[in-house]
């Protein structure tokens, strides 16, 4: 198995892999849709799914990435990152769910 590449060398804005996989991953909390409410968006809260165990999550579309993933010309960025999820916020670059993401995104796209 290979080194797994150092957080400082990764980057997000040509990745995404952790916004990507199957529906009900990206789960939503009730300050989220709070946030979404009182940031004047509150039609982000007509894009929540069931996700698993019970949770809100956010949609997917049929590739299994968020929907809110992509700007025009910009495919990795999120539309909706100022008022993005608070799972997505804490979300940590270089950590082993990082890592796992990007392993599971090339095993899906036959990297």
């Amino acid at each position: 198995m290979s080194a797994e590449v150092p957080a400082e060398e990764l980057d997000c804005l040509t990745c995404s892999a952790c916004c990507r996989g199957h529906a009900g991953v990206i789960p939503v909390s009730a300050s989220d849709l709070l946030r979404f409410e009182r940031a004047g968006r509150p039609e982000l809260a007509l894009r929540i799914v069931p996700g698993h165990f019970g949770d809100e999550a956010m949609e997917t579309d049929e590739r299994g990435a968020c929907v809110h993933l992509g700007r025009p010309g910009l495919p990795h960025h999120c539309s909706i990152y100022d008022v993005r999820p608070d799972i997505c916020g804490e979300f940590e670059r270089g950590s082993w769910q990082c890592h796992e993401a990007r392993r599971f995104d090339a095993r899906t796209r036959g990297a």
